[in-house]
């Protein structure tokens, strides 16, 4: 692989901290609104406007990667991170505008703790995309982040437990429990999303060392 694909001569890497920034941002809000139902729809709005300034950097990329040489393999690198994120960022939209329609009052456990896991694994991918243009390979942060997800599983698990045991016989606890099924749901495809974006950006790492 060329080594100086993520050179500092090439805009990719600025691209994909801006696109990491949102992802990360985004993910923070999902885990404030889980702290706190407080002012829902403000947050939504705002994880709405970080999804279209990753879009919009998506499509910065694509504009680059039409102006730019590169390898077919290079390319193909570069346009497969740059969907990674953006479907990440679909992921997190998905939740968001089930947590404002849901209008829930009250906060699940389980969910809380595995936002803030998937917080923190979001966290991890900046440092990472710095890997492209430094020595090394990234291995103690790619740990961390799988570390991380496993706790995000089992939260889910944990999580999906405890809402089915409290559902009760009610038919408004039943609908409860159904919309946090969903929710649950949805939480589990953001991590699934978050760890592709890991892969992708580890396998491009591998290529370089």
């Amino acid at each position: 692989m060329n080594t100086n694909l993520f050179d500092k001569a090439f805009p990719f890497t600025g691209m994909f901290h801006k696109q990491a920034d949102a992802l990360e941002a985004a993910v923070k809000q999902l885990e404030i609104i889980l702290r706190d139902f407080s002012a829902v729809p403000d947050k939504c709005v705002r994880i709405s406007a970080l999804m279209s300034e990753g879009d919009q950097v998506g499509r910065e990329i694509e504009r680059e990667l039409s102006l730019t040489f590169l390898q077919p393999l290079d390319r193909e690198d570069i346009r497969e991170l740059n969907r990674t994120f953006q479907r990440a960022l679909q992921a997190i939209g998905a939740v968001s505008s089930r947590l404002g329609l849901y209008g829930f009052s009250e906060i699940q456990k389980g969910a809380a703790a595995q936002t803030a896991c998937l917080a923190e694994m979001t966290a991890e991918i900046a440092p990472l995309l710095e890997v492209f243009v430094r020595e090394g390979n990234g291995a103690a942060r790619f740990e961390r982040a799988r570390k991380l997800k496993r706790e995000a599983d089992m939260f889910l698990l944990v999580g999906l437990g405890e809402m089915y045991e409290s559902a009760g016989a009610g038919m408004d606890r039943v609908l409860e429990a159904l919309k946090w099924s969903q929710i649950y749901d949805r939480l589990e495809e953001v991590a699934s999303c978050l760890e592709h974006v890991l892969n992708v950006i580890e396998r491009i790492i591998l290529k370089k060392v």
